[in-house]
């Protein structure tokens, strides 16, 4: 389930980032991944709680710093394994 994620959310960054699909990797992070900034990271958590029908807390945003941590944050959030 976790690949299903991973791919989600790799959808939805490169839309928000404008980066292209295939440049992001669990390793993507905001200040190394083009466009992802402050203000995009913002954008991306709202597309986040839209598209999984989530709510991110602001304590839980300040521990988002990779993608790899927001597929930890949403498989926990929506029970996947």
């Amino acid at each position: 389930m976790q690949d299903g994620l991973l791919e989600r959310l790799t959808a939805l960054l490169a839309d928000v980032t404008g980066a292209p699909l295939g440049s992001i990797g669990p390793d993507a992070a905001p200040g190394v991944t083009p466009g992802w900034d402050s203000v995009t990271q913002l954008h991306f958590i709202g597309a986040v709680e839209e598209d999984f029908d989530i709510s991110i807390t602001v304590a839980e945003s300040l521990t988002i710093k990779s993608l790899a941590d927001m597929l930890r944050l949403v498989a926990a959030k929506s029970g996947s394994p």
